[in-house]
């Protein structure tokens, strides 16, 4: 009540000051649309000037009429100061008389100019009608007194300038202060009128503002009440089972973040630990439930509502393992646990749990995964290659032998004999065999390699005319080379023979044409990168990528890929043992073979080979006749003949005199 007492008290003065601040507004606003109406009547009353009448003649002699320098002089005199004031001192009450006394002494010189015409009489009334913006009748009172005395003392020493005659009687004078008392009158009662209405407005504006403030208090006051009320209240009934509650979360979630959630306020409160795992600052905690979600992972939000939503909905428990995204945008893979607390009613009212990071669990978990399976394909491919290593040796001998009795027998027999066809194609029967038992050996990494430095750019230049004829005209070629590659140290008969083979592979998957694009580049594994894939160790590697844009694979034929004898070709259209011998080859040199491919969106190879800092070794004539790893040479007394066997596809024999005895590469 005593609150309501004091408003009321203070409620003339704040009329009065709102009332005063609008009169302020006005009398600043109109001080600033004189300073600019009477420059612009000066500017007006010059260029009237020189209109009306700019030169003046004394016989043949002109000069510049008086009233031209009476407008720029004596104009400009006349609104200076009143526009200086209006600019630099608005809302004084000096400021206001000056605009009045200056704006009826412009309407004197307009009317001098003009010589007294009748017209420009009304630049007074309508300069008075302006005036009384102001809402100050003593304006109107000034600037009246000015326009009476101009026109009584011009009107008996000099009454052409005021009223176009040489003599007037002086009651003209008088009739013309009659009508400027008639217009003031009218306009000092519209002022009182209006300034009526702007203190009603100040009136109600402060009531309005008084009532406010009241009910503003009074609901402040009562709401303290209320809260202080309700605060006692709980706190006396949940002080003695949150101890106890908090005394079991201590027990059950040591080394582990804690948090609460108020159902009722929706309220989220952290510990210390938990704040310090989402990276959350301490003035944070209190924050809704919603955006404590914002940092879960948009992929696992709405599985984390559904499980917190079933969990209030049953009244249970829940585990929940989840993302989040910390403020420096890192991922952690979080564990939540969450227990409800009810009320007499059976309905929950609180929440409370623990969260514990277990993203190290988890990658150390997958990280183990990865090994296993990688550790079973290796396994399976071991076994595999020490099975198709040893039949391949034992049968590789058999072949010698087959092939060197089909040698002598050729050379004891003319070649009209009937058995001479039967035996040449046994010996080329042995020798596809023996190409194939060489793949095995490639595949079981048996074969006697002769590494030495080379520089794989230059390796796929010097391939590159065979690959394209062995590709085809429907298929482009491109290569990218990183010009700053490194070194490897391998066979490059052998990697030849990988790149063929690879090349094939593309080309056998475009059968309707496309683009093979063979690529170069240095490539580091560093600690980060060997933790995704633990089949490279650590370090520098040179990396060479062939891309095609076929019809691709699926995960289950990518699984099978590098087993012997798997082929998805039809019968009779490949031997199966391309890539794996292409498999065998790389991990003989140290390296590793990649393959990234989906259904209709093609395929890329990538081999990874150890980079070497030893410069390249001088190489032999590209043109010496050294062909990739997989041919078969055969001298026959001094002579030379050579095939090529790449699945399945046979090129030209040429034939030098002579004959000996088969030798294997």
């Amino acid at each position: 009540m005593s609150n309501i007492t004091s408003l009321a008290d203070t409620l003339p003065a704040r009329i009065a000051e709102l009332f005063k601040e609008q009169q302020q507004s006005i009398v600043k606003h109109t001080d600033l649309i004189f300073a600019r109406l009477m420059m612009c009547q000066w500017i007006f009353g010059v260029a009237l000037a020189l209109w009306i009448s700019p030169r003046t003649w004394t016989g043949t002699v002109s000069q510049t009429h008086l009233h031209v320098w009476a407008a720029v002089l004596l104009g400009g005199a006349i609104t200076s100061v009143p526009v200086l004031l209006g600019l630099t001192q608005p809302g004084k009450t000096m400021t206001r008389h000056a605009i009045g006394v200056g704006q009826m002494l412009m309407s004197a010189l307009l009317i001098h100019l003009t010589g007294g015409r009748i017209e420009t009489h009304f630049h007074v009334f309508g300069s008075l009608a302006i005036l009384a913006f102001y809402r100050d009748w003593k304006v109107l009172i000034s600037a009246s007194a000015v326009v009476y005395l101009d026109h009584v003392l011009r009107g008996i020493f000099w009454p052409q300038s005021v009223y176009g005659v040489l003599s007037a009687p002086i009651w003209r004078s008088l009739e013309h202060a009659g009508w400027v008392v008639f217009e003031v009158t009218f306009l000092i009662i519209s002022i009182r009128k209006s300034l009526s209405e702007m203190l009603l407005v100040a009136e109600r504006q402060a009531r309005l503002e008084s009532l406010k403030e009241g009910i503003e208090q009074t609901v402040a006051e009562r709401t303290a009440d209320l809260t202080r009320e309700n605060t006692e209240r709980r706190q006396a009934e949940d002080q003695l089972r949150r101890s106890q509650a908090q005394l079991a979360q201590a027990q059950q979630i040591a080394h582990m973040g804690s948090w609460e959630w108020d159902l009722v306020e929706n309220k989220v409160t952290f510990s210390e630990e938990t704040q310090r795992l989402y990276g959350r600052k301490p003035e944070e905690s209190g924050s809704s439930m919603e955006s404590c979600m914002k940092q879960v992972h948009p992929d696992d939000l709405p599985r984390v509502n559904k499980i917190m939503a079933e969990a209030l909905r049953n009244r249970q428990s829940f585990v929940c393992d989840h993302r989040v995204v910390l403020p420096g945008g890192t991922e952690r893979i979080m564990q939540g646990r969450g227990e409800l607390l009810l009320n007499s009613q059976g309905e929950p009212i609180r929440m409370f749990g623990i969260v514990q990071d277990i993203t190290e669990a988890k990658r150390a978990a997958e990280a183990l995964h990865r090994s296993e399976e990688q550790l079973r394909q290796s396994q399976k491919m071991e076994a595999v290659g020490r099975l198709a290593g040893g039949v391949a040796h034992d049968f590789n001998n058999l072949l010698t032998v087959i092939g060197g009795y089909c040698a002598l027998s050729l050379r004891q027999i003319d070649e009209a004999h009937p058995l001479q066809k039967s035996i040449a194609e046994i010996q080329k029967a042995s020798e596809r065999a023996a190409s194939l038992t060489s793949q095995l050996l490639a595949f079981s990494r048996k074969q006697v390699l002769q590494p030495r430095v080379l520089q794989l750019n230059e390796v796929v230049r010097g391939m590159e005319k065979m690959l394209r004829r062995l590709i085809g005209e429907d298929i482009e070629l491109s290569t990218a080379f990183d010009l700053l590659l490194g070194h490897v140290k391998a066979d490059p008969g052998q990697i030849e023979q990988v790149i063929m083979n690879l090349a094939v592979n593309a080309r056998d998957a475009m059968p309707r044409g496309g683009k093979l694009t063979i690529s170069t580049a240095n490539i580091t594994i560093d600690q980060k990168t060997h933790f995704r894939n633990r089949t490279l160790d650590v370090g520098d590697y040179v990396q060479i990528a062939l891309s095609d844009n076929g019809v691709g694979m699926t995960e289950e034929v990518k699984s099978h890929l590098f087993e012997p004898f798997f082929t998805t070709k039809g019968l009779g259209k490949g031997t199966g043992l391309g890539l794996a011998t292409c498999y065998g080859i790389i991990c003989q040199s140290n390296g590793d073979i990649r393959v990234y491919s989906e259904p209709n969106s093609g395929t890329t190879f990538k081999i990874y080979l150890p980079r070497t800092d030893a410069k390249l070794e001088p190489t032999a004539n590209p043109e010496s006749g050294r062909l990739p790893s997989g041919y078969g040479i055969h001298t026959r007394g001094g002579g030379r003949c050579g095939s090529a066997q790449t699945r399945g596809h046979h090129t030209a024999r040429a034939r030098l005199p002579g004959a000996g005895i088969q030798q294997r590469l």
